[in-house]
Parts: C-alpha cells; sequence; structure tokens
C-alpha cells in the first residue's frame, strides 16, 4: 500500500496495516532534522504520508513593493517575516491592512480565475505519485481579518453582521474560483485554513457561526468535494461546538486535534465514525516541553485509540521552535513503529 493510498484508507476507514503520518515543521526545526539526518530530503527521512502544494498569484502578477522585512499580499494586506518573526515561527505579523472601515467601497477583489493559480501543482504530482497531495485551500475567516485587521474584524462580528456577510460571500466565490483549477491536476485533498478557536471556545458564538459562516462553508467545501477531492479543515483551537457542523457541510477531516484545547478521547468517541482527525500530539506541551519518553508515550496512546483508522499522527500545529530535536525523532521512530 502506498502512503497515498494508506492516508485514503484511514479516511474512509478501510483495513489497513499501519496508521498515517504527517509533520508540520517550523523552519528552525527543519534546520534541525537536517543536521540530525544529514540530509534536506526531511519528507523521506521523517516518512511523511502527504506533500504540500498551494495557489500562488496568477501568471503576470507582480506584488506591489512593502519594504525590507515586509510582504503584501494579492489582497493588500501587509505582513513582517523579518528575522524577530521567524524567530517564533512562519507565519509573520500582519501590519497593515486595506479596509480601514467596514466598506469595500472602492476596493477590488482579486479575481480567483485568473489563470495561473494553479500552475505548480503539477509537478509536486509527478515528483511525488506516491504521497497524499495535500493543496492549502482559500478560506474565509482569516483572508477577512487580514483585509481589515484583527480586533477591527472580531468588532464588525458584533457591530456589522451585513459587512462581514459581503465580505465573507466576495472570498468564497474567490476560493471557488481557486479550488476549480484543481480539476484534473492529481490532488487528493483541500486543506482550508482558518483559526475560529480561542484556547477554550470559539472567538465568536457557534450561531454566529452557523449563521453567517455555515453556508459559505458548504459552499467552498462542495466545490471541492464536486471534484472528488478530500474537504479538510485547520482550525487551531477548541472548536467542539460546530464539529457537528462541519460534518452536515461535508468535511471529512479535522486538523489540528489539538489536546491542550479539545478532549481527545471525547472527540474520537463522539465523532471519530464521521470525521478523521489530523494532530493529537502536544504542540504547547508534549513536544517542546516533554522528554523523549513522554513523546513515545503520547504517540503510543494516539495509536491505540485510533487503531481502526480515522486518523493522521501528527503534531497538532507545527513543531514549535524551541521543540528539541530528540522529541521529533522519537515521534518518527514511534511512526516506523507500526511497521514492524
Amino acid at each position: 500500500m502506498t502512503k497515498r493510498e494508506l492516508v485514503h484508507a484511514s479516511i474512509r476507514r478501510q483495513p489497513l496495516d499501519a496508521l498515517p503520518w504527517q509533520f508540520d515543521l517550523t523552519s528552525a526545526v527543519r534546520r534541525k532534522l537536517s543536521a540530525y539526518y544529514g540530509t534536506d530530503d526531511l519528507l523521506t527521512a521523517t516518512g511523511d504520508h502527504l506533500v504540500w502544494a498551494g495557489f500562488g498569484e496568477p501568471e503576470g502578477y507582480v506584488a506591489e513593493p512593502a519594504g525590507p522585512g515586509l510582504y503584501r499580499s494579492e489582497f493588500g494586506s501587509v505582513w513582517a517575516r523579518a528575522p524577530r518573526d521567524l524567530a517564533v515561527g512562519d507565519w509573520g505579523e500582519l501590519v497593515d491592512y486595506p479596509l480601514r472601515e467596514p466598506s469595500l467601497r472602492g476596493y477590488t477583489f482579486p479575481d480567483g480565475a485568473a489563470p495561473g493559480r494553479a500552475r505548480w501543482i503539477p509537478a509536486v504530482r509527478e515528483r511525488h505519485p506516491d504521497h497524499f497531495l495535500t493543496v492549502g485551500g482559500v478560506g474565509l475567516f482569516e483572508p477577512a481579518w487580514a483585509l481589515c485587521g484583527f480586533q477591527n474584524y472580531l468588532g464588525y462580528l458584533v457591530s456589522d453582521p451585513m459587512f462581514v456577510a459581503e465580505v465573507t460571500e466576495r472570498l468564497a466565490g474567490f476560493s471557488c474560483a481557486c479550488t476549480a483549477q484543481l480539476a484534473g491536476l492529481g490532488v487528493d485533498g483541500v486543506r482550508f485554513g482558518d483559526d475560529w478557536g480561542f484556547q477554550d471556545r470559539l472567538m465568536c458564538r457557534p450561531e454566529v457561526w452557523r449563521r453567517l459562516f455555515k453556508p459559505p462553508y458548504a459552499r467552498i467545501f462542495a466545490a471541492a468535494r464536486g471534484l472528488g477531492l478530500v474537504v479538510m479543515v485547520h482550525s487551531c483551537g477548541n472548536i467542539t461546538d460546530i464539529l457537528p457542523d462541519l460534518i452536515d457541510c461535508g468535511v471529512e477531516v479535522v486538523h489540528p486535534l489539538q489536546p491542550e484545547a479539545m478532549d481527545v478521547a471525547w472527540c474520537q468517541r463522539e465523532y471519530g465514525r464521521d470525521l478523521t482527525f489530523w494532530g493529537g500530539l502536544g504542540s504547547q506541551s508534549t513536544l517542546p516541553l516533554g522528554t523523549a519518553d513522554d513523546v513515545r508515550r503520547e504517540v503510543r496512546e494516539r495509536l491505540a485509540l485510533f487503531g481502526d483508522g480515522g486518523y493522521i499522527l501528527a503534531p497538532a500545529g507545527a513543531a514549535p521552535t524551541d521543540t528539541p530535536v530528540g522529541n521529533v525523532v522519537a515521534v518518527i521512530e514511534e511512526a516506523f513503529g507500526q511497521l514492524g
């Protein structure tokens, strides 16, 4: 069974000899692992079952300069990606945004259907025919707050829900147009990334999420399912309140299963028949703070809990920069150990 087949088998609850695994790694941890294994080919060294590709700007697009250490997105949001930012992760910091008021007057959305956004993906498929190919899909929540500023956007959820709905619908159209470009490229799944959760709850009330976001999410997920792609979502934090809604919307895989924010055993018991959980290893706890023995114990617990499938073993988000290399190696060795 290839790695690609094994991931599909786990998602479909089909017979399998081992559970698949995957590693999100910050660049700092990648450097540590490369030094440890003496290679930059970490896909092979870790045995990772997934490979990644993403949408890009359309052919001919030229980004407007933003200044040293800054990056301006196609939407006009400006991110800092200086060494200071990369020291704590690879995400950067939003430093400027185009919508200073809750209005789209004068703002032009990028065209999701503009050709060339998926032009790099066929090469990834060709290089890795036996891996599960995941594309990072365009979400609705994070792109919206990057247009408005995070605090502003959370305020608009209360003060101007009609504006939020308008922005969300425009982003849904953009997302669907991007997804349409994946047709025939050999992609296996699309992971739509949006962080809705605080550590203990959603960032908005569940009824607000259902009213403003559930229908457009169902729309963008349907666009992926219509192409035969596995629908995956990413959201850090505690999103247990809307797991039934995600099932309603056609989601098949939820990432990350975050033990610091969610009851892992409860999630498996309540929703393991309908959702595949991806993650489960404490990126805020066991991986950076535990011993290698602690890590091995947690890996074995997860593999035992999800032994019948519906699981992708992984850190609950990218292994943070201060993770000891020995702890990551412990995960890799335990994962390989399933294979006998």
